[in-house]
């Protein structure tokens, strides 16, 4: 078998370069001079690589200069064919697990020089926390600068090129598809866990990824609690409220939609809630436009949103971005509400989700949605072509 394997990437090469080109600017404003980048969608974004497993005990990343456009590639040696199958680079180390910190500590100290700062991505999932303490403990030790790495890509990565919108868009029309089936699918008697494997199944036979988080199907008297619940065994019943979550995934770019579903029969309360609160999305367009704080659609849907309901009736108003979700979140690092880690503007090519989740204790019932909104030129506009409002399924 030939040592050499055909480089697969789902965007071309000057792609890649433009995008580690603003991330290069973005270390400059940030007085780094070379930055480690552990965050594995943040690797995608640069590289294209991405794997089922990111080893808690290897510290693989990308190595780039703020001087330099050459990216360096690091991982464990048992990764070198996947890696040269699935990533673009320039150059690659591979390590062992016995001498990884002292390899990568050798490549960050000689790319950083003598008065180098080198930044490093801690809000990450791999490697763990002890790996990159031990890490940044040896470039101390060496004399070289350690700062904070994190949100310089993730910053990058928040405005989409037309390229990653293809994507998009092709995400948006297949997790539609997948809510479009339910109707023919859910009885009585399914479980929340076949309606979720459905949902999936539906997706990947239009070629759709597996979500970066589990589809979340939860039903009956106790669904008003079970925001965040994973599918359990229980069969739907007749008179069940249901509420859906999840993503169409295409390269890893997800859509995310919720819709509330009742089995069998209307729900009056529950359709009331969901007639109303549909009409948040409509202010939020009306109300926002390029270059306006992220704040000011999460005012307006709050100030439309809480017009009518208490905030006991109400468990979110807000969104976050999405984007490259690698398990276990699509979560991005911005809010609407302008108060996670950085703020930031309505931007043509910004994404981000949209919920109303809105619940009734007593009468054992949620009244939930969520939208993807994606931000352009002309304003804010909703990728799921769906109602929002209650579906009625057959009992």
């Amino acid at each position: 078998m030939s040592d050499t394997v055909k480089l697969e990437l789902p965007f071309e090469i000057a792609e890649y370069r433009d995008r580690a080109r603003r991330v290069r600017e973005r270390m400059v404003e940030r007085g780094v001079d070379v930055l480690f980048v552990t965050s594995p969608p943040n690797l995608l974004y640069l590289t294209g690589f991405h794997s089922i497993w990111y080893p808690p005990r290897a510290p693989l990343g990308a190595v780039l200069r703020a001087d330099d456009d050459q990216l360096l590639f690091v991982d464990y040696e048992r990764h070198e064919h996947l890696a040269r199958a699935l990533a673009h680079f320039d150059e690659a180390r591979f390590f062992r697990y016995d001498d990884a910190v002292d390899t990568v500590a050798g490549l960050l100290r000689s790319h950083a020089g003598a008065d180098g700062v080198v930044g490093v991505e801690r809000w990450s999932v791999t490697p763990g926390a002890p790996v990159l303490d031990e890490l940044c403990a040896r470039l101390r030790a060496a004399g070289v600068g350690v700062s904070d790495g994190d949100w310089i890509v993730d910053h990058v990565r928040l405005v989409k090129s037309p390229a990653e919108l293809v994507y998009v868009d092709r995400a948006s029309r297949i997790v539609d598809a997948a809510y479009a089936s339910l109707p023919d699918f859910v009885r009585p008697g399914c479980t929340e866990l076949e309606i979720a494997a459905h949902i999936d199944q539906v997706m990947s036979e239009h070629g759709g990824e597996r979500a970066a988080i589990e589809t979340m199907v939860s039903a009956g008297p106790e669904v008003w609690a079970r925001t965040h619940s994973a599918p359990g065994r229980r069969p739907v019943e007749d008179g069940d409220v249901m509420y859906v979550d999840s993503c169409g995934v295409v390269e890893r770019y997800h859509v995310d939609v919720c819709r509330t579903f009742a089995i069998g029969r209307d729900n009056p309360g529950a359709r009331e809630i969901l007639d109303y609160t549909a009409g948040s999305v409509l202010e939020v367009q009306r109300g926002v436009r390029p270059g306006d704080p992220l704040d000011v659609a999460q005012r307006i849907g709050e100030d439309y949103v809480f017009a009518r309901y208490s905030p006991e009736q109400v468990w979110w108003v807000g969104g976050y971005a999405l984007g490259l979700g690698i398990r276990p979140n699509w979560v991005g690092h911005t809010y609407l509400s302008n108060d996670a880690w950085e703020p930031f503007t309505w931007e043509p090519g910004y994404l981000t989700n949209y919920e109303n989740i809105l619940f009734n204790r007593e009468g054992g019932f949620t009244a939930s949605y969520m939208e993807s909104l994606l931000m352009t030129e002309h304003g804010i506009e909703v990728l799921s072509k769906l109602p929002r409002t209650l579906t009625v399924l057959p009992g």
